[in-house]
Order: C-alpha cells, then sequence, then structure tokens
C-alpha cells in the first residue's frame, strides 16, 4: 500500500492532535470522547476531507463537540496523550486507506479495543500498522484475484515453516532476555532466522525455550509454530535438539505476547491445536 501524500498526512495529523489534546481539554473519558468524535461533524469534516480549509481553533473545536452531545464529567479512563496521539492517527489513516467513514471504522475498531492495538503497533509504520490491523479481522476489499493471491502466498509460507519443524536453525537474537519493548517486557530470548522470509518481507522471527539468560545467538531445531490467525505473520519455537515442551508449556511460555492475538500451536506431526 502507497504512503500517505502530503494532504492525508496533514489530515492525520491534524486528527491525532485534535485527540492528543482531549486528555487536557475534557472532563470525561477518553473513550467517551472518542465516541463523541466520531460521531461530530468536525469527523464528517475529516471524512469529507475539508477539515483543513476550516478555520475553527482546539477550543473551537471542543465546543462544537460540547454543543452537539452536551458537557459532560463522565468516566475516569483517561488515555495518555501520545496514545490518544496515535489512536487519532490510526484512525485517520484506515479512513484514508480503505475509503471508509469514520464510524465505520469506529464500528472495526471501538474506543476500549482500539488501546489494544496500540500497545502491538504503535511503533510500526503507520501505513503498514493500519494493514495489520485490518488483516488482524479478516478484512479485505481487494478483488476476487487479488484475494486468490493472498491466501496461496500465506498457504505457500505455512508450507514453507511446516517443512522447518524438526530442523536445525541459527537463531539470532535481537529482543533477549529482559528486552523493553514499550513496557512489554520479554521473559525469553526471541529474534530471527535467515533461512526464511514473513510475509512482511522481514526474515522470520522466533522464540527460544530452555534457555534462562541472555544470549547473542542459538543453535537448536524448530519445535513448533505459532499460527497466527489475526496476523500476516507466525512464529517459530526453538529450543534444543534433545529437548521437548508441550503444547501447554509452550503457551504459557509465550502468552506474555501472543495474549494480544488469536493463536495456535502447528506441532511436530503438524496438528494444530
Amino acid at each position: 500500500m502507497r504512503p500517505l501524500s502530503y494532504i492525508e498526512l496533514k489530515l492525520c495529523q491534524a486528527q491525532a492532535k485534535i485527540f492528543e489534546a482531549s486528555v487536557i481539554k475534557t472532563n470525561y473519558s477518553s473513550p467517551i470522547f472518542i465516541r463523541r468524535f466520531i460521531y461530530s461533524s468536525i469527523a464528517r469534516s475529516f471524512d469529507d476531507k475539508v477539515y483543513l480549509y476550516r478555520s475553527d481553533t482546539m477550543e473551537e473545536i471542543f465546543n462544537i463537540i460540547d454543543e452537539e452531545f452536551g458537557k459532560s464529567h463522565y468516566g475516569e479512563i483517561k488515555y495518555s496523550p501520545d496514545q490518544m496521539f496515535w489512536i487519532g492517527y490510526i484512525y485517520r489513516c484506515i479512513c484514508i486507506k480503505y475509503n471508509l467513514s469514520s464510524k465505520s471504522v469506529y464500528k472495526l475498531f471501538n474506543a476500549k479495543e482500539i488501546i489494544k492495538y496500540y500497545n502491538i503497533y504503535h511503533t510500526f509504520d503507520i501505513v503498514y500498522a493500519a494493514e495489520r490491523m485490518m488483516d488482524s479481522i479478516g478484512y479485505d476489499n481487494s478483488s476476487i484475484q487479488e484475494k486468490a493471491y493472498k491466501v496461496a502466498k500465506r498457504l505457500l509460507y505455512t508450507e514453507k515453516l511446516k517443512a522447518l519443524i524438526g530442523q536445525k536453525v541459527k537463531v539470532f537474537i535481537d529482543r533477549p532476555i529482559g528486552y523493553d519493548h514499550d513496557g512489554i517486557i520479554y521473559p525469553l530470548n526471541y529474534g530471527y532466522i535467515k533461512e526464511i522470509k514473513a510475509l512482511d518481507g522481514k526474515y522470520q522471527d522466533a522464540y527460544i525455550l530452555g534457555i534462562d539468560k541472555p544470549i547473542k545467538t542459538f543453535e537448536g531445531k524448530v519445535l513448533a509454530i505459532i499460527n497466527r490467525k489475526n496476523d500476516i505473520e507466525d512464529k517459530l519455537v526453538v529450543c534444543g535438539q534433545d529437548v521437548n515442551y508441550s503444547k501447554e508449556e509452550i503457551k504459557k511460555a509465550v502468552n506474555f505476547q501472543e495474549k494480544y492475538f488469536k493463536s495456535k500451536i502447528l506441532l511436530a506431526d503438524h496438528r494444530i491445536e
């Protein structure tokens, strides 16, 4: 998907700044602000791509929203300014890239759910994050031919991963034990192998089990595949040659990150559990 144009960037940034300012400018919760904004005349001006021609100050924008929905002090949940900036940005990016209205995108990712996606995707390129989020819910507005190509590409990718089960690989660690990825602390070593590239074009990621200290590289066997249903990339599980782990042990070990995804474990005999 092509990058955002100059005007599209300006629209995303403008909406992001309004969301960011809402943390201080409103007396009600962030989820309530998000819902109010989405159903406001301000959001419609963004949908129509005429917002940049308006001359409203930030104060006037919040006054307009209060006039439309009434003043409120309801709710206590406040997201941080950084979280709200990203949420405003990603909402508008999805609207633009998928030609959807604010209300349509909100129905896909409501105010209480969108914060979960911030935890996963806020460090990603914004257009790529939008694509991953839409993939995660199975949204696809491409042609039949494009859909068929994507399905075939995913199946081929899965078959390549299956062929690695039981094979010896070398993992290069870029997130060792204790690594802090925006608040997610890694309890195990995590890296990538160079034998195959994932569907995002980067080297295939892998969890390492059985090592209790940070390391830089690891050679072991591919024990299983974490088959993600709401992401385009699966994960490998690698351990020592003479070691095995049960499905329950694997699930517990990788839950710190996989809890954000719908995933199943593909074992050595190609069973999915």
